[in-house]
């Protein structure tokens, strides 16, 4: 049963059935020098959401190389064996534990309306309560419940409850409309928890080294700096988060702002666009504050555009976006070889935003397009080598539909169509359609007969399939064409 006998305000609920529990973290949070010093946060609420489960929210355990999970009444202090499942943009973190404990029934959040009573369970301190509230409407874009209740910073995780006492969403933040905060939908735990089912417990220490995880927590150092004033320390973590993690829309955000400030409106320019595409930011009056400043930004942006037209023009916008792209792409390959991962992704996703600049200013060139699908097959691999299989197989699919739009733009040389297809096997190859890839992989060397590696990757696809003798003389042909050649 939750424990509510503090309880602030009575229950609008019948009947509650749930254990909520208290969370404390340590975490290296502050700096002496270069030193990390640990400090105690007794920062969060999270409840059991199956009988050895509990949920709260990412913000609340990043970075902690310690968690305590425990109940007031009666005293219990739960073992976590370790994070089973996490999910960054909804802010949703699930700890598997030792022990059990009654779980809260989750409802459906979809039916949730305006106006619907709610309540919320959670700890302020060690300190277990209760408060009532309602339903305010959903966010757009993302569906979260906007929830009109006075709930304190360590609420955070804790459940939100409809008048049947089902889990309708998960308290995660506030907003600058006072007594409103913002809860992530049950459905969207829901998703989270059917997609762990049958994933392992990871311990603390080696999930806190995901490249999600730690881009986080640069991303929060980067914010801290900032706040001191040293904006080049804070560039500098904005920038390894980005490393770690290129989709952080946040982090180019305010990596954006300061380049505003240290005079550089060209990068700035291009770390928002970023942060817009990425983020696909709509007005939202409970985001006022920070929607007003972006707009400023784009206001001195919008001032400054002409320079940054002027400059682009003189070396040409579309050509300077090509070269830079083939510079970061060969830059991004050599780092892999040198197993700099981390750097190798980074670069290989600034190269594909370069050609996507390079596409947008001119959509008619199909060597743009096929360059920008070779990047993502390159970066397809590096993701295959580091086992995130899916982000590989979509980046593999994209670089087929570049190729496909490459050729749709039919260009006249031989050379350049050959190098299409060639791309469009490789990836093909990877996504297990060899077939496809000898079909492909044939017209490149149709198209241009003295390129070895077309026979050679040709040969490749038709040894996985058991045409052995077929693979050997492919194989033969590329040497025989290029005796130096190595793949």
């Amino acid at each position: 049963m939750a424990d509510t006998k503090s309880g602030t305000s009575p229950q609008p609920t019948k009947e509650i059935i749930g254990t909520t529990v208290h969370l404390e973290m340590e975490s290296p949070e502050r700096y002496i020098g270069e030193t990390p010093v640990t400090v105690q946060l007794s920062g969060g609420s999270g409840f059991f959401v199956e009988r050895d489960k509990i949920v709260t929210n990412f913000h609340v355990v990043e970075g902690a190389t310690r968690i305590t999970a425990k109940r007031i009444d009666p005293e219990t202090i739960y073992t976590i064996e370790g994070i089973i499942a996490f999910d960054v943009e909804n802010d949703l973190v699930i700890l598997k534990i030792a022990e059990k404990d009654t779980p809260f029934m989750l409802g459906n959040s979809e039916i949730a309306r305006k106006g619907d009573q709610i309540s919320a369970v959670g700890y302020l301190g060690n300190r277990g309560s209760s408060v009532e509230g309602t339903v305010r409407g959903t966010r757009s874009g993302d569906h979260w419940l906007r929830i009109k209740a006075l709930l304190k910073p360590g609420w955070s995780g804790c459940p939100v409850l409809n008048s049947k006492g089902e889990v309708i969403a998960v308290h995660s933040g506030g907003s600058i409309v006072p007594n409103t905060c913002y809860a992530v939908p049950s459905n969207t735990l829901k998703a989270l928890l059917n997609a762990a089912k049958r994933t392992e417990a990871e311990p603390l220490h080696k999930w806190q080294e995901h490249p999600r995880v730690l881009a986080a927590l640069e991303h929060q150092k980067g914010k801290a700096k900032k706040k001191g004033g040293d904006y080049k320390g804070a560039i500098a973590a904005y920038d390894n988060a980005i490393k770690l993690s290129p989709d952080i829309a946040d982090a180019y955000e305010s990596r954006g702002e300061i380049k505003i400030r240290l005079g550089d409106p060209v990068g700035a320019f291009d770390d928002l666009y970023t942060s817009l595409r990425l983020h696909q930011k709509q007005f939202r009056f409970s985001d006022f504050g920070s929607f007003c400043s972006l707009m400023l930004m784009f206001v001195f942006l919008f001032v400054s555009k002409s320079l940054v037209k002027l400059t682009r023009t003189i070396i040409g916008s579309r050509s300077w976006l090509v070269v830079q792209g083939t510079s970061k792409t060969r830059e991004a390959k050599s780092k892999a070889d040198q197993n700099d991962k981390a750097e190798a992704k980074f670069l290989y996703q600034k190269a594909i935003n370069d050609y996507t600049g390079a596409i947008n200013l001119k959509p008619k060139k199909g060597n743009t397009y096929n360059s920008r699908g070779w990047t993502k097959y390159l970066l397809g691999q590096l993701e295959t080598q580091q086992g995130n299989t899916a982000e590989a197989q979509n980046l593999y699919r994209e670089a087929i539909s570049d190729v496909d739009e490459a050729l749709q733009l039919k260009p006249k040389g031989k050379r350049y169509r050959s190098a299409f297809y060639h791309t469009r096997g490789a990836a093909k190859a990877c996504l297990g359609d060899y077939n496809g890839a000898i079909e492909d992989f044939s017209e490149s060397i149709q198209l241009n007969p003295k390129k070895a590696l077309y026979y050679h990757d040709r040969g490749l696809a038709k040894e996985v399939i058991g045409q052995h003798e077929a693979a050997r003389a492919d194989f033969a042909k590329a040497k025989e064409i290029d005796p130096d050649f190595e793949k």
